[in-house]
């Protein structure tokens, strides 16, 4: 009688098998992980113009959400081109809420509010990673005088690209208004 072995195997892996296998499996997800890092390092950040700051006037009557392109982004110390001011809504708002994208909180940022009375003025600076949003209040007291809220202006120090396409650093500003047309 003849027996047959069809349909039944047994895989042995020696040492030599499984030490390969795992050596090919390390290169390959440090491989992996290179060729990602490298890419993220490298991929084409969002132009300093094109980035939107939004602003959003909570408990209004008509509540508004607005989103901006810089104001002005030019090379730091230059003089910069000024561009339109986006209106915001701020009837029956207690404050104003500005949203940065991650591009700008990532950095230093500054925000300034200017009022009608010009000493009731206030500007805030947030270091790196610590904040993506700013409430700011519409109407403010000041001297026991009431002060509405006029302009607000988001500043940040980016990188940004010159005449020639070189890396440089901008400063671009975003601006909102709470004036009537």
């Amino acid at each position: 009688m003849v027996e047959s072995k069809a349909g039944t195997s047994k895989t042995t892996w020696t040492p030599a098998w499984t030490v390969t296998a795992i050596t090919v499996a390390v290169i390959a997800i440090v491989a992996g992980l290179y060729f990602f890092l490298n890419w993220q390092e490298n991929r084409p950040a969002t132009p300093p113009a094109e980035l939107e700051v939004a602003a959003t006037a909570d408990g209004s009557d008509n509540e508004q959400e607005v989103s901006s392109t810089p104001f002005s982004v030019c090379e730091f110390g230059a003089e910069c081109p000024e561009g339109e001011v986006t209106r915001i809504n701020a009837e029956g708002a207690e404050n104003i809420r500005l949203t940065v994208p991650d591009e700008v909180s990532q950095q230093q940022w500054t925000v300034l509010s200017i009022y009608d009375d010009p000493a009731a003025n206030t500007e805030r600076t947030f270091t790196p990673g610590e904040a993506t949003e700013v409430d700011i209040p519409v109407t403010t007291q000041h001297d026991g005088n009431d002060t509405n809220l006029v302009v607000m202006e988001v500043s940040a120090l980016l990188i940004g690209a010159d005449d020639k396409g070189e890396e440089t650093p901008v400063m671009a500003t975003w601006a909102f208004t709470t004036e009537a047309e």
